[in-house]
């Protein structure tokens, strides 16, 4: 059996000027969206995405971004990954600087990401954040897998929505964030860690999540003001960090919502 994980190959020059996504999800969503840039879009004709109604709209309007190719072609560039049949090569910033956010007031929420280096969970986080509403994820350019086609495409176009944010300095971001009126929450299996129904969630929050291996950093941990975990019931004694962070956003919701 073929991998089929394999990404679409391009030279390292053209790497570096665009990102690519593909499958029908993440094409629509980018398509439907104002905010990057096509470069192309790569068509395989009589494919899953040749007969989407949304793609062939946006083709009889936007003919001059599409290649449209045979089997042979596509295949040979793209081998078996599950492409639907259409591959989108694009440009436009996926992460950007975190802004001030003194003035910001009301229920905010963001999620700090420590050494995420699984582009799978990186990229299921950013979905799941998206579904749940928060307002923001910092991902560090250090000891982070950052944002690569990998993460956008697990995210099945979630990143298009989500708010993205980068920081070089992870201690020095949360100074800066308790001053603008943030509190700090850390998700950690530790004997000084509450229960994570037992944490209100409103307000200005940051949650600090860590890989499952490493966990969070022991100097951001101090910058906690609260600890939460996730008590397990089964032989595994922990959840895989995409599965924490959702059960600990969607309790936010409900809080939200009481």
């Amino acid at each position: 059996m073929k991998n089929r994980s394999k990404r679409p190959r391009y030279s390292k020059k053209e790497r570096k000027k665009y990102n690519s996504i593909w499958g029908l999800n993440n094409s629509i969503a980018l398509l439907n969206s104002k905010k990057y840039n096509i470069i192309r879009i790569i068509l395989l004709k009589d494919s899953i995405a040749w007969r989407s109604n949304e793609i062939q709209d946006f083709y009889n309007s936007n003919k001059d971004l599409f290649n449209i190719v045979n089997k042979d072609i596509f295949i040979n560039k793209y081998d078996e990954y599950r492409t639907q049949g259409i591959v989108i090569d694009f440009n436009g910033d996926l992460i950007v600087d975190l802004p001030d956010l003194f003035n910001a007031d009301g229920n905010q929420c963001l999620l700090l990401l420590d050494r995420i280096t699984d582009p799978q969970n990186l990229g299921q986080i950013i979905r799941t954040s998206e579904c749940a509403g928060i307002d923001g994820i910092i991902v560090p350019d250090r000891h982070s897998v950052g944002i690569t086609d990998t993460v956008i495409q697990v995210s099945q176009g979630a990143f298009i929505n989500q708010n993205l944010y980068t920081c070089g300095n992870v201690h020095q971001t949360l100074l800066r964030l308790k001053k603008d009126g943030f509190w700090i929450v850390g998700i950690e299996n530790s004997i000084d860690a509450r229960p994570w129904h037992d944490i209100d969630y409103k307000g200005k929050i940051v949650i600090v999540a860590g890989s499952e291996g490493k966990g969070i950093r022991k100097l951001l941990l101090k910058n906690c003001d609260f600890l939460c975990t996730i008590p397990m019931k089964g032989k595994i004694n922990s959840l895989n960090v995409s599965a924490a962070v959702s059960a600990i956003l969607f309790e936010r919701n409900r809080q939200l919502e009481e």
